[in-house]
């Protein structure tokens, strides 16, 4: 990729340089000097405000991204174009996220946010959307950056504070021709002890589900860049993360669970622009490992409210390899009057690989996929504009499903300060490994039940038509967005749960709940987006943005109903000033309207009756306030949740001959906090 216009020019949405306006998807920009002066922790954290992302902490305290009403796993991360995505079976109960590998906030460059299918180019787990993040390149001077950040909390009885420190180094070692760049980041989280009432005590264990142990994570990384010619560009770039990250309440079991997370990732890429073309090449090999911690009770069960554990136990470790090859060549056709093209294809090709202890069962499971893809953006004249993509996918454990993935836009441009787009797109989704096994996948244990999941070797790929529609009005003083869609969704897996289902391949149901995954034939999505960003005057700007969604399962044992539990409305308004070296925010956001699980959906109790169709409505207020003391130096304070607003409000319920307690609100979000940050760049 090549650095460009952060104004008027993206990479993402083709694979290769353009006019956001001519760009074939919704497409979001983030510039680095919105990143360096917010409380950014983790990717969530940076795309939280773009129209129609969805973003929740997990149990863990770490950030999920949903996109247009599909789930985290619809979502594929990228770094400057290559793959962040972990094997999506690795994770165990959750305790692990990929939103988590960011660089260091000096290295980025911008953050593109593609929201829609874009299979066509990038294939599985873009089914939802697109976030890639592209840093700074080649530079022929010694550049360095630190930071150091810390994040308190009120009450810190309930919320534990956390620290961090990120740092990079870019430094020529030829002139012109090789340079090397260092990074690293340490970050310290202290637990979230959050209570229950007493009544719903089980087990022993106080905590409510979402308490998290605290957290200890670490990543270290290098890039060799080399340009051996004028036309040649070529880099090595190689990562190693490690985090320690777990649950004080699991929730299935009651227990407190501990993960230890590796993750070594590295690239060999290689860029060329010829007389005859545009190439781009690069190998990538991914390798994750996740084990437990264990004590030395006979259990093996760490104490409840542990941070870590006696050992890690790597006999129950599992392991995840991916190698990805990927190859395109891009071109421009002039043909006079009958206007230009702008052609972009290659290959790809995947291997997947998952090993590890998995239902005391040990499993070795791998696939190949590869692919053949094509597009071209034909330009009519300077006011119209089409593009035509398809890809075709080849999975071996998919072989008699392979799938295609079209992608038709057109864009009309009838004056300089107003596009209209519109498009249609195919997305894809293929069923993890975990999915996939004829057998076991979990057992877990919950007062006194036990619930075995199983997997389904029949499963076919998901699959979506995205129809979407757009307005861009494009001024000196302000820059709006309009974009309405509907997605169909087909083949979507399913998790079925009962007491007598049909099991996969006659197997029998041993206990008294069993669980399933199945494709059912199809659901909906369908909303709104507006984004709004008035351009500077006086030093004041303001960016603004408001997404509508609605979902509903057509089939299956939800039908009728949201096919998951993201806010039908949501919005932020952003006001900012800027005067000298002094810049200020005020960020106030809300959700509204997210739909409770129903009945049957697997969840463990029956929220709808206790809460009611909806969970409770919020809005918070951040502030936040920059002052640059020179070129080198900055110090960001941000309060965050201003006026503190609470979410543990439980609602008691009977439970057999039990009492318990479900909380009204649909996460616990973190209550007021300040975040600290200084910066120095060299």
């Amino acid at each position: 990729m090549k650095k460009v216009n952060l104004g008027r020019s993206v990479v993402t949405a083709s694979g290769y340089e353009q006019d956001i306006k001519e760009a074939p998807a919704s497409i979001s920009i983030i510039p680095k000097e919105e990143i360096m002066t917010r409380p950014i922790r983790d990717i969530g954290d940076a795309v939280q405000d773009v129209p129609g992302v969805y973003t929740e902490q997990d149990k863990t305290g770490q950030n999920t991204i949903a996109m247009r009403g599909l789930g985290s796993a619809y979502t594929l991360i990228l770094i400057d174009g290559k793959r962040q995505n972990t094997t999506r079976g690795f994770i165990q109960n959750g305790l692990g996220n990929q939103t988590s590998f960011m660089p260091p906030a000096s290295m980025i460059e911008r953050i593109e946010v593609i929201r829609g299918p874009a299979s066509t180019i990038y294939g599985s787990d873009a089914m939802g959307g697109i976030i890639n993040i592209i840093t700074k390149k080649h530079t022929n001077k010694i550049q360095s950056g630190i930071q150091l950040e810390t994040k308190l909390f009120e009450p810190h009885n309930e919320w534990g504070n956390a620290y961090g420190l990120n740092a990079y180094l870019t430094t020529p070692l030829v002139k012109d021709k090789l340079s090397l760049n260092l990074r690293g980041s340490y970050r310290f989280n202290e637990a979230n002890a959050f209570l229950q009432p007493t009544y719903a005590i089980r087990n022993g264990n106080p905590y409510a589900a979402h308490s998290f142990t605290g957290s200890q994570n670490w990543n270290a990384g290098f890039r060799l860049n080399y340009t051996p010619t004028t036309k040649d560009y070529i880099y090595l770039d190689s990562e190693v993360y490690n985090g320690r990250l777990g649950s004080l309440n699991t929730s299935s079991n009651s227990i407190t669970s501990v993960q230890e997370l590796y993750k070594v990732n590295s690239v060999l890429s290689h860029d060329g622009n010829y007389d005859w073309g545009k190439l781009s090449t690069y190998a990538q090999h991914s390798y994750n490992l996740i084990a437990p911690h264990a004590s030395y009770t006979p259990n093996g069960r760490l104490p409840i409210g542990a941070n870590k554990g006696d050992y890690i136990n790597w006999a129950n470790k599992r392991t995840a390899q991916t190698a990805v090859f990927q190859s395109t060549y891009t071109n421009d056709f002039y043909f006079g009057d009958a206007g230009s093209l702008i052609f972009n294809g290659g290959v790809y090709y995947q291997f997947e690989n998952l090993q590890g202890t998995i239902s005391s069962k040990y499993r070795n499971m791998h696939q190949n996929q590869a692919a053949l893809f094509a597009e071209g953006e034909y330009f009519i004249n300077e006011a119209i504009s089409t593009t035509l993509g398809l890809r075709y996918n080849y999975s071996d454990r998919y072989a008699s499903t392979s799938a295609l993935n079209p992608r038709f836009y057109v864009n009309f441009n009838p004056t300089d300060w107003l596009t209209f787009k519109a498009g249609v797109a195919n997305g894809m989704l293929i069923p993890t490994l975990m999915q996939t096994i004829d057998g076991i996948v979990t057992t877990a244990t919950s007062q006194g039940s036990t619930t075995e999941t199983y997997g389904n070797p029949n499963l076919r790929p998901e699959q979506s038509w995205n129809y979407e529609l757009s307005a861009i009005v494009d001024t000196q003083n302000a820059m709006f967005i309009l974009t309405g869609y509907y997605t169909d969704f087909n083949n979507q897996i399913e998790t079925l749960s009962g007491t007598n289902i049909p099991l996969p391949g006659n197997q029998i149901c041993s206990n008294a709940t069993c669980t399933t995954y199945r494709n059912v034939d199809k659901s909906l999505v369908s909303g709104a987006e507006l984004s709004a960003k008035i351009k500077p005057m006086f030093g004041f700007s303001l960016d603004a943005g408001y997404g509508y969604i609605y979902t509903e399962a057509l089939s299956g044992s939800g039908k009728g109903e949201p096919i998951n539990s993201i806010p039908r409305h949501n919005f932020t308004i952003t006001p900012k000033y800027q005067y000298g070296n002094f810049d200020m925010y005020i960020r106030w956001s809300g959700k509204y309207k997210t739909p409770t699980p129903y009945a049957g959906s697997n969840a463990r109790t029956d929220v709808r009756q206790i809460v009611g169709q909806y969970y409770k409505d919020y809005q918070l207020v951040d502030i936040a306030a920059t002052y640059k003391f020179n070129k080198q130096y900055a110090l960001t304070l941000a309060v965050n949740n201003l006026f503190d607003v609470y979410f543990m409000d439980y609602i008691p319920y009977a439970s057999g001959n039990n009492q318990s307690a479900q909380n009204a609100y649909q996460r616990i979000l973190p209550s007021r906090n300040y975040w600290i940050s200084f910066r120095a760049d060299f």
